[in-house]
């Protein structure tokens, strides 16, 4: 019948109002958040972003790492040897920047990149002994060591090569040992070197004899003992 329509009649479909709320609980959901339905999203809050910042350590700070894992003066007093340099003299002084960490092949020098404090001593007696430790800023005692590893490759046979002889330490997380012929003949003729590792902290340990076998020995028997400092610092 004409005009009998729902729309001819002015009266809305049964459901619509339901229909439409429905419709605007779903817009709702999808948009998270609006002011109505059809009105305009309200944006998110951003999301909460943590920024870390290191702060390197002083020079200072180096220092005191560096007076912790150096070997006592008195280190050696059982052996024997006798504390013959300190670098820097006294403990009051500060250690010094720049140092190299070892020399490969007779010439070829290794030094720490970037900042870092180095400390160093010398014992003489019934042994003969040298060592240098660095507390270094950023870079890994694992980079040095690798690195040492690397370029004594390229030595000549008879003139440096990894020694077994000597045991890596506990507590020690990096650790290479070397030897050297000596072609000075004002020294010492063998010279065997130890680097030890932890974190961004590394100690270069050398003894030296009349021959090789004497100089490993003589490391050997002091590995454990420079380690007792160092893998406390």
């Amino acid at each position: 019948m004409a005009g009998s329509g729902y729309a001819a009649s002015g009266h809305a479909k049964p459901g619509g109002t339901n229909v439409n709320v429905r419709i605007c609980a779903a817009v709702a959901v999808v948009a998270v958040l609006t002011t109505a339905c059809g009105g305009e999203p309200v944006a998110a809050p951003p999301a909460a972003t943590t920024t870390t910042t290191t702060v390197p350590p002083t020079p200072a700070e180096l220092d005191q790492r560096a007076k912790a894992a150096i070997a006592p003066p008195g280190a050696f007093d059982a052996l024997g040897g006798q504390l013959r340099q300190s670098t820097p003299a006294s403990d009051n002084e500060p250690g010094a920047d720049g140092e190299i960490v070892t020399t490969l092949c007779g010439s070829s020098e290794m030094r720490v990149d970037g900042t870092s404090v180095a400390r160093t001593r010398v014992w003489t007696g019934r042994v003969s002994l040298f060592q240098r430790v660095h507390a270094m800023s950023d870079r890994t005692a694992a980079t040095l060591v690798g690195a040492v590893q690397t370029r004594l490759n390229s030595c000549a046979k008879d003139r440096a090569e990894q020694t077994k002889a000597v045991a890596k330490p506990d507590g020690v997380d990096d650790f290479f040992a070397h030897c050297e012929a000596n072609r000075d003949p004002e020294q010492v003729p063998w010279s065997c070197h130890a680097m030890m590792g932890r974190g961004t902290l590394i100690t270069v340990v050398v003894a030296s004899g009349q021959t090789k076998a004497a100089a490993e020995a003589q490391l050997t028997s002091v590995v454990p003992i420079f380690a007792e400092s160092f893998v406390k610092a």
